[in-house]
């Protein structure tokens, strides 16, 4: 039997777009597991030099807030939203791709769409620091990681090799902007949408792509 398509979710843990989207992917696996394989993968939002305290974006993140919640129907809770005013809040997208790196490279069988979906909600719903390791102690005992040790590989020297290959990947899928949805099949993957898209859109895509798969 052919493998299903597969449907690959690239999300960054600071990207607010990602957490008004989320709902949606969630439905879409829920609906849709019979016909594509449904994964999630970080990317690097905050890199290089783009990596700095959370509050010099606050003004820009206020303003933004209104209009993904109309858009998207979720919302962003008053411990996020006192979060990014904290300017010794530092934004780093290799600690939360680093992460969930450590989680599926321990536990093969992981639920990566849930996993995503944690790290978004640990930011989001939470208002915890993503660029704090100790943040994720409880993520990791969840999944079956021993905190400590989990913790020590989350050093700075070796944050850029856990996450760096997730990066590489979704950019090799097309991604260039979060989120992005990706279709792939035997080994060929192109964006179907790279920012938000409604739940209709996409569900309609899927229907279309599944009767109709695409040349490879």
């Amino acid at each position: 039997m052919a493998a299903k398509p597969e449907i690959v979710y690239v999300f960054d843990g600071y990207c607010g777009w990602c957490w008004g989207i989320e709902a949606t992917v969630q439905k879409l696996a829920a609906e849709f597991p019979d016909r594509f394989q449904f994964s999630a993968l970080s990317g690097g939002l905050i890199t290089g030099a783009r990596i700095g305290p959370l509050g010099d974006f606050s003004d820009y993140i206020e303003r933004a807030i209104p209009r993904v919640e109309q858009m998207t129907g979720t919302q962003f809770t008053d411990a996020y939203k006192a979060r990014i005013r904290d300017r010794s809040t530092m934004q780093n997208s290799l600690v939360p791709a680093a992460a969930f790196a450590l989680v599926t490279e321990t536990n093969a069988e992981v639920d990566t769409m849930q996993l995503a979906d944690e790290i978004l909600r640990l930011n989001f719903v939470s208002g915890l620091d993503i660029s704090l390791p100790k943040t994720y102690e409880d993520l990791f005992r969840v999944h079956g990681l021993s905190p400590k040790e989990a913790l020590d590989r989350l050093g700075e020297s070796q944050l850029a090799a856990l996450a760096e290959p997730q990066f590489t990947r979704a950019r090799e899928m097309g991604a260039e902007a979060f989120p992005t949805i990706v279709y792939g099949r035997e080994g060929t993957y192109f964006p179907l949408c790279q920012g938000y898209q409604s739940y209709e859109n996409l569900s309609h895509a899927l229907d279309i792509l599944h009767r109709e798969p695409p040349p490879i």
